[in-house]
């Protein structure tokens, strides 16, 4: 089977459990164009971050105003524009075992390879803000096992909170309990140390471990290349992009407000830009088909 001919959770999986050298990394996507950008510069995945939709969608921190159907559209939107696989965020699943599952389907038909679902309780809040809090471990299983059960060819990732709010056994306690679950990945929200990770991986042989490397901390994260000793294959750069976005449009805003132009800011050339989108694909087609000519009516309607 071709990769073209494969759905993309098959994609995924045949990443994941490559000869390939990894971790790989994910940036955050959280349009179309910023897909484009990710896939542009040679990245194998994207990731659909809530906080980065829940930011440019509804111009909102991310503390569960997202829906399924936020991401749900997204993701669709995107998938249309690019070919990489997609990680998305799933947040809790949206409900109980029930919602989850269907949850799970929704994300599946809307394109993605992947989601990843937390064992947070309802509301949850980004993982690198305080005051989280984890459900009991039997609940967090009950998402999952409605997912795995719901699941077609997208893959389902466990991710769990618990580094920062119980501790490393209770990470490694729940990381056990999800893989038997047979679930395809296991994220450890956080920045476990080299004895954690081990541990992690112990408990989930076979299973790939996924980690963030998200910009939303107090520092910057450490390279991607850095989590290789810690296991990982997959790395999540969720909000990166989005950063830097932010912060070129500010800059562009203030210039244009004190300047009256925004002359000399960084951007990109309208040109680069239209070429990014396609135009010229675009342009050559619909010349191409508008110089058809018309068909001759047929003599014997008249």
């Amino acid at each position: 089977m071709t990769p073209q001919s494969q759905s993309p959770g098959e994609r995924l999986r045949s990443l994941l459990h490559s000869d390939l050298p990894g971790p790989f990394l994910a940036p955050g996507c959280f349009d179309a164009l910023s897909a484009r950008l990710v896939e542009e510069a040679g990245f194998e995945l994207a990731h659909v971050s809530g906080a980065a939709v829940s930011a440019v969608s509804l111009g909102l921190p991310d503390l569960g105003f997202v829906g399924a159907t936020d991401m749900v559209d997204t993701v669709a939107r995107i998938r249309e524009a690019v070919s990489i696989p997609l990680v998305a965020d799933a947040d809790t699943g949206y409900g109980g075992p029930v919602q989850t599952a269907r949850t799970v389907r929704r994300y599946e038909q809307a394109g993605a390879a992947a989601l990843h679902i937390e064992d947070q309780v309802l509301p949850k809040r980004c993982g690198h803000m305080a005051g989280k809090e984890i459900v009991p471990l039997d609940e967090a299983v009950a998402r999952l096992e409605a997912a795995v059960g719901a699941r077609g060819e997208i893959a389902v990732i466990a991710r769990t909170d618990a580094l920062s709010v119980a501790g490393p056994g209770e990470v490694v306690r729940r990381v056990a309990a999800f893989a038997s679950c047979g679930v395809d990945a296991v994220f450890v929200e956080g920045s476990p140390d080299e004895e954690t990770a081990k541990r992690v991986r112990d408990a989930a042989p076979g299973v790939p471990l996924v980690l963030n490397a998200s910009e939303s901390g107090t520092a910057d994260p450490a390279p991607a290349g850095a989590h290789a000793a810690l296991g990982a294959r997959v790395v999540l750069s969720p909000v990166a992009p989005l950063l830097a976005a932010a912060g070129a449009m500010r800059t562009a805003l203030r210039a244009l407000r004190t300047a009256g132009t925004a002359a000399g800011t960084d951007r990109m050339p309208w040109d680069e830009f239209n070429e990014l989108l396609g135009l010229a694909g675009h342009v050559s087609l619909e010349e191409r088909l508008s110089a058809r000519p018309s068909p001759s009516p047929d003599p014997t309607w008249s």
